[in-house]
């Protein structure tokens, strides 16, 4: 996945940098939320400079789309560098109970002060923060068990901060979601742009789809069979394979397959996890 270096960086995101550092010292616990289809492209090393030596989760979203045997190897990755990691389908799983139980060695040492004082429990004051569109919002609404956060399937839907009470035991800083100012390589963008976290015409829908094909030509050669019925695509060019596409799913200019329209169903059902459960990121051996 090569491409040239992407410069994409909204006024409001340079913003929420600026207006998150505050509420670092004010937190407990730093969740980061990233998608585990691409765990490092999907990450902000601008945040986790800002998150400095604070308490720190990293949380894996949209496991059901990415390849359980990659996710394995990535929450060995993050552990084997000393953080904590899990992973989740959002929309499914008990997050609430799987945080807390995450959390727990994180938190020991607050629940020791507040004993050692006689203090009584406090809620937890958790930071959740991560790039536009890897699920921040609907793990809020999944912690809540109800719509109390913006959902959105578009970059940058949530704008500005706001503390939401879970329960007794959790309180929730949201925050917008923010892109690196710079890609160390253009590839990283490519990524995100498949998966959602960059506006669709930051780059052309026609240059993923042949990014992700060559990528899914090398990793996973049978991922069009299923949906598709195309066979093995490793030894097919990206024209045939469009082509096909395009038969199958009756999208014409004319008379004749529009590979335009079948790039974007590709990309959007990779996007969408339509296509399987398949992986942009698998961590060096």
């Amino acid at each position: 996945m090569k491409q040239q270096n992407i410069h994409y960086f909204p006024g409001h995101m340079s913003k929420a940098l600026r207006d998150i550092a505050p509420f670092i010292k004010t937190v407990d616990l730093v969740v980061e939320i990233v998608d585990a289809r691409a765990p490092l492209s999907s990450a902000n090393p601008m945040l986790r400079d800002l998150i400095g030596g604070k308490a720190r989760l990293i949380l894996l979203s949209k496991s059901d789309f990415a390849d359980p045997a990659a996710t394995k190897k990535w929450l060995s990755y993050f552990n084997q560098a000393g953080l904590i990691a899990i992973a989740g389908n959002l929309k499914k799983d008990r997050i609430l109970d799987v945080l807390a139980r995450a959390s727990a060695p994180l938190i020991a040492s607050k629940r020791d002060k507040e004993k050692k004082h006689g203090i009584k429990p406090q809620p937890l004051r958790v930071m959740v923060v991560g790039v536009p569109n890897v699920g921040k919002s609907t793990f809020i609404n999944n912690l809540g068990h109800k719509n109390i956060a913006i959902v959105g399937n578009k970059a940058g839907v949530t704008r500005s901060e706001q503390w939401i009470k879970l329960s007794d035991d959790f309180v929730l800083l949201d925050t917008p979601g923010v892109l690196p100012m710079n890609y160390l390589d253009g590839s990283q963008a490519v990524r995100l742009a498949i998966l959602g976290t960059m506006k669709e015409e930051v780059l052309p829908t026609e240059e993923l789809s042949v990014a992700l094909l060559g990528y899914l030509k090398e990793n996973y050669p049978q991922a069009l069979k299923a949906r598709f019925e195309i066979d093995d695509i490793a030894a097919l060019p990206t024209e045939e394979i469009l082509g096909k596409i395009a038969l199958r799913r009756g999208l014409f200019e004319g008379s004749k397959p529009s590979l335009e329209r079948a790039a974007y169903l590709l990309v959007k059902e990779f996007k969408d996890g339509l296509l399987g459960p398949y992986s942009l990121e698998i961590p060096n051996a």
